[in-house]
């Protein structure tokens, strides 16, 4: 209040009235007469008009800020929906859906399904397309023939600026849904706000207890559109965990055929998550996460003595990663080995079964390998020397055949029974082939029928090749043998020897990967069987022995000795003069089984064929074989030879001192084998 407008000097209430133009009294001193002036209150001009420009500013700025929100919302949207539609056009161009219902691509049929599939949506995008363009095309000539307006302004840019504003705002409403929509589960619509509330997976060596496992496993499972009831730790290992899921309206196929992807989430070697389903439940699996070699510790393989085994005994030939040892008798054993190059299927796995077989007492085993040098290191404990090329062997395929359909005769007349009883005298005979594929055609057919017959009359087939294609092994191989073994492998190999499905079911060889020379191994000799007494989808490991080893144990074996053919079934098949061994330590000839014979006539063929190995030839004059009492004279061994072998007639060589007669090995040869099989003595 100013001094003009104070109350009048004596009064005591400031509650007067106040009449403007009033004459006041002044107090005589600092104060002087006056008249009271009434002012209206007003603002300074600066204040009124900074209030005015921040009224100006808060609405500006609201404005602002309003439309910044807006835009920053609708363009969160829109990116959202963006981001989601490219995740799901890029699965509906590549047919993941289908290869999810396939369980994996784990053929060439699968594969041409998923090929046709792709070519027939991206026919559909190119039709989509062309209707946009056709619709955009139409629009402009409605605007240029009914609206007035002319082809060359801007009549060309409505058409696409209203597709282009649908668009937007269809993906902008689509990525509002799919981020207001947290609870939509992860694989119905593929987003990366489908994750769990933004939780990535993360690697499984940041673990330090089961329960960051477990939520470890939970995140890559449904970063992956697998989802689940219960996830449970089933056991530590020293390789890794065992991990038990339940899952909740996937598959065992689905979770096999994201197996790298979930590698990758647990940032574990290539390979190294592996999925058992459990034949019992389908929606329970055990999930294994190998995080080191489940091997290392497997003990160095020793060999075995020399006929210390049998076909029937149960022998160890390797370990599973859960340390179970890998066992199975040889007797009625066939088993088919696929493996690519590196995977060790040939210094692993038919190494170690050649060791055993060679160590049977009753068994013998005939090496073939059209392609390579084979198993060269088991030279002289075969039952004849290394087999190479596609024409031997497909002579000596065709001589197992034979042998196999001969021994249903002798398994009679020994009264075995219903299968072959193995004995040193009458053993197994194992037939192992490597390089299948470079087998002729007319030999694949013989193996065939081989497997067909061998399993009842002792005489079995192992083989083993790169590939499983139906050119590489014919018809019907790989369903008809007792094992199947497969290491490092393709994918399209495992339908054709597990079976269709086996992928889905965990049977994952293709994911195993071959050595690269010595010091880069990585996962060769390790496979997964299929059986009797192997049904799980578990990965083992051949036992590696060393060269050196064989070496010591062919030596040793040999000088034990050897069985060799049985003279019955070479008989009966009529191959006593075709398959012969010239002998060695503890072997039995041909001369001496005949010595046992009650068949006088069995004398005179012995004491000859005796002779042409002292000789060292494969014929004899008449008068050298009379002289050294093989006979009484040349009339008696007419009469013998003649009697046993039909049509056996002596024939004429010039020997230096004119053409002189005499007989060849192989008429005394066939008249041995009809001494074993009186049958086949002429009446």
């Amino acid at each position: 209040m100013s001094i003009e407008t104070a109350p009048h000097a004596g009064t005591t209430s400031w509650d007067r009235v106040v009449v403007p133009g009033e004459i006041i009294k002044g107090d005589g001193g600092e104060i002087a007469d006056g008249v009271i002036e009434v002012r209206p209150h007003r603002a300074p001009v600066l204040y009124r008009a900074g209030g005015a420009a921040m009224v100006a500013a808060a609405a500006t700025g609201r404005a602002v800020g309003l439309t910044a929100r807006g835009a920053w919302t609708g363009g969160h949207y829109f990116g959202a929906g963006a981001k989601a539609t490219c995740i799901l056009g890029y699965r509906y161009i590549r047919a993941h859906d289908l290869q999810e219902a396939l369980g994996g691509v784990s053929s060439g049929g699968d594969f041409g399904k998923v090929e046709r599939v792709r070519r027939r949506r991206w026919k559909t995008l190119g039709w989509m397309a062309g209707a946009t363009a056709a619709l955009n095309l139409t629009g402009w000539w409605a605007l240029v023939k009914y609206a007035g307006m002319t082809a060359l302004d801007y009549s060309w840019a409505v058409p696409p600026s209203v597709t282009a504003l649908a668009t937007t705002a269809a993906l902008t409403l689509y990525g509002r849904y799919r981020i207001q929509s947290p609870g939509i589960p992860a694989g119905q619509l593929i987003a990366d706000e489908d994750t769990d509330d933004g939780e990535e997976p993360y690697p499984l060596a940041w673990c330090k207890s089961p329960g960051q496992v477990l939520e470890c496993v939970s995140r890559a499972l449904y970063a992956e559109g697998v989802e689940t009831r219960r996830i449970d730790i089933a056991a530590a290992q020293k390789w890794g965990w065992e991990v038990d899921v339940d899952l909740k309206g996937s598959t065992p196929g689905k979770v096999n055929a994201v197996a790298d992807q979930l590698d990758t989430h647990f940032d574990i070697a290539k390979g190294g998550t592996l999925i058992e389903p459990d034949p019992e439940r389908s929606a329970h699996i055990t999930l294994r996460l190998v995080t080191s070699d489940p091997f290392t510790d497997m003990p160095r393989p020793a060999v075995h003595a020399p006929n210390s085994l049998s076909v029937r005994d149960i022998v160890g030939y390797g370990q599973g990663m859960d340390g179970a040892p890998l066992e199975f008798r040889l007797q009625g054993m066939s088993m088919l080995i696929i493996g690519s190059s590196g995977s060790a299927k040939t210094k692993g796995a038919l190494r170690s079964l050649l060791e055993a077989i060679t160590a049977c007492r009753d068994a013998v085993a005939v090496e073939m390998d059209p392609a390579k040098d084979g198993l060269a290191e088991f030279e002289g404990v075969m039952a004849a020397p290394p087999i190479r090329g596609g024409k031997a062997c497909t002579e000596w395929l065709s001589h197992l055949v034979q042998i196999a359909r001969a021994r249903n005769k002798v398994k009679s007349a020994k009264n075995m029974g219903d299968l072959w009883k193995p004995s040193p005298e009458h053993p197994s005979i194992f037939g192992v082939v490597d390089e299948f594929i470079y087998l002729p055609p007319e030999a694949k057919t013989l193996a065939i029928e081989l497997l067909r017959l061998g399993r009842e009359t002792g005489v079995h087939l192992i083989f083993a090749a790169q590939e499983s294609t139906a050119e590489a092994l014919g018809d019907a191989i790989a369903s008809a043998v007792t094992y199947r073994i497969m290491l490092a492998s393709r994918s399209e190999d495992v339908r054709l020897v597990f079976g269709t499905g086996a992928s889905a079911d965990g049977y994952r060889p293709d994911r195993l990967r071959p050595a690269v020379d010595e010091e880069r191994v990585y996962d060769a000799a390790k496979f997964y069987i299929k059986g009797p007494g192997f049904l799980r989808p578990i990965q083992w490991r051949w036992h590696r022995l060393e060269r050196e080893q064989i070496r010591q144990a062919v030596a040793d074996r040999q000088a034990a000795g050897r069985p060799w053919f049985d003279h019955d079934s070479l008989a009966a098949a009529d191959l006593l003069h075709v398959i012969t061994r010239s002998g060695g330590p503890g072997a039995v000839s041909v001369a001496d089984r005949l010595d046992v014979l009650e068949d006088e006539r069995a004398g005179v063929v012995a004491a000859m064929l005796r002779l042409f190995d002292s000789r060292g030839v494969d014929w004899l004059p008449t008068s050298l074989i009379v002289g050294a009492g093989v006979a009484d004279d040349a009339t008696e061994l007419q009469g013998v030879l003649a009697g046993l072998a039909r049509g056996a007639t002596s024939t004429r060589q010039d020997t230096g001192n004119g053409r002189v007669r005499g007989w060849e090995r192989a008429v005394a040869e066939q008249a041995a084998a009809a001494l074993f099989a009186p049958s086949r003595t002429p009446s």
